[in-house]
């Protein structure tokens, strides 16, 4: 089970204690969830904004709740994706780290990502599902992620 998180939803993940829509994320990864993240890019730029969390991605990584797409993996599909006429947000690194990856629930309160990751020419097989909040909770069972490539 894996999820990507959204800049503005960033505030959600850090707070101690856990704000209502996050806690029930809090306790996904403690039962095997996973967050993706990339550092490139728009990611890259998003994540050396909050340095409490570049640590705490890291401390999720060396605990097996995090995992890191390089960003060169991601690269040339988030720049085709920035040209599509049918884009609404300007997030196409989240899209391009969703193909990627294979995963396929998103946090994020942004209305127009929200559009994009639903949007079945941009994400499918399977479709795009979006957490926004702790309504959204039965989410957090039906994730799909591909397993981590394997290195020869």
């Amino acid at each position: 089970m894996c999820l990507i998180a959204d800049a503005s939803t960033f505030g959600d993940l850090l707070a101690d204690p856990a704000t209502e829509d996050a806690a029930p994320i809090h306790a996904w990864l403690e039962r095997g969830g996973t967050l993706v993240y990339s550092t490139g890019g728009k990611f890259g730029i998003e994540v050396e904004r909050s340095r409490n969390l570049k640590r705490r991605l890291e401390v999720y990584v060396r605990a097996g709740k995090a995992r890191l797409i390089p960003h060169r993996r991601l690269a040339e599909d988030e720049a085709s994706l920035s040209n599509r006429p049918d884009l609404r947000s300007n997030d196409p690194h989240v899209l391009a780290l969703a193909r990627e990856s294979g995963t396929r629930l998103l946090f994020t309160r942004d209305a127009a990502l929200m559009a994009d990751f639903k949007n079945k020419t941009l994400i499918d097989r399977p479709r795009g599902k979006v957490y926004s909040g702790a309504s959204n909770r039965s989410l957090l069972t039906r994730s799909v992620c591909k397993p981590p490539p394997t290195r020869n």
